[in-house]
């Protein structure tokens, strides 16, 4: 599928940090506007299998020379080989110079139980079909069926008549397979994967936290940012786990008297700044 257009336009109600981070900021910071759903999923286990060979503080001409000129990932030809680093590069960054990446793989290596997640909270700020595509994820109660033909008939409306029939049908099998990679679809019920919410620890909520806090949000409205929000917790579930990363010493947490205050400020470097305004 390789050639054909990756990026879709968002319709109606689609969650972009481009409403709230200006383009050099957000670009400085990691997000991006541009996905690679067209022609792949979000390559999990692909990116799991580069990490864990990797060294720890790998730029990402490490990346590139494990994934290509190692062969790292087992791919059939050299061609394939780059096909597959630069759609893995494409969004996950793979760059320790953007903060959204180099604080995710800190946090993999301190936390790998909960690489999974961090993951999928990483995925969403670099490919918005895939956040835009959340809200109907979220919005389907859990234990219910969702289909392949269910995100067939959501990317056909989110982006109506932009696309061949080909084209839609594998946007839905990569949305399909990556929210199935993600576990927000378990088990199968015929042609149908049952809903269910995935497991969130004390550092995947922490960085969705982060990603929330670079796009301007504060205090409690954080609980309900883009990717704090896909984590489904309910808000006492959603602010213990809070506590316990403060109390891991991930960043320093208060909260007391209804108001909320997290400081990721020891997460940036010299230079580096979050947005001023929130992203809605």
């Amino acid at each position: 599928m390789d050639g054909q257009p990756d990026a879709v336009q968002c319709r109606g109600q689609c969650p972009s940090m481009s409403s709230g981070i200006g383009s050099t900021t957000r670009q400085a910071l990691g997000f991006t506007d541009g996905g690679v759903m067209s022609s792949r999923s979000i390559m999990l286990p692909e990116l799991s299998a580069l990490l864990a060979i990797a060294p720890r503080d790998a730029d990402v001409e490490t990346f590139r020379r494990l994934a290509v000129d190692e062969d790292a990932l087992h791919r059939a030809s050299a061609a394939n080989r780059l096909k597959t680093f630069n759609k893995l590069k494409r969004l996950y960054a793979l760059n320790q110079a953007f903060p959204i990446f180099r604080e995710f793989r800190r946090l993999s290596l301190l936390f790998p139980t909960e690489l999974k997640t961090m993951a999928g909270s990483l995925a969403f700020a670099r490919e918005p079909l895939l956040r835009a595509c959340a809200d109907m994820v979220l919005s389907t109660p859990i234990a219910a069926p969702l289909s392949r033909a269910s995100f067939e008939a959501w990317v056909r409306e989110h982006a109506a008549g932009q696309f061949s029939q080909t084209m839609y049908r594998s946007f839905s099998h990569n949305l399909y397979a990556s929210f199935f990679q993600l576990g927000f679809l378990g088990a199968a019920a015929g042609k149908c994967r049952l809903r269910q919410r995935i497991t969130a620890g004390p550092a995947s909520v922490a960085y969705a936290a982060f990603l929330d806090w670079l796009s301007g949000l504060n205090g409690l409205a954080l609980l309900q940012g883009n990717h704090s929000r896909t984590l489904e917790l309910a808000k006492a579930e959603h602010l213990a786990a809070l506590s316990a990363a403060g109390q891991l010493g991930l960043m320093k947490v208060a909260h007391a008297g209804g108001v909320l205050h997290l400081d990721f400020a020891s997460w940036l470097q010299p230079g580096e700044t979050r947005s001023s305004s929130p992203d809605r």
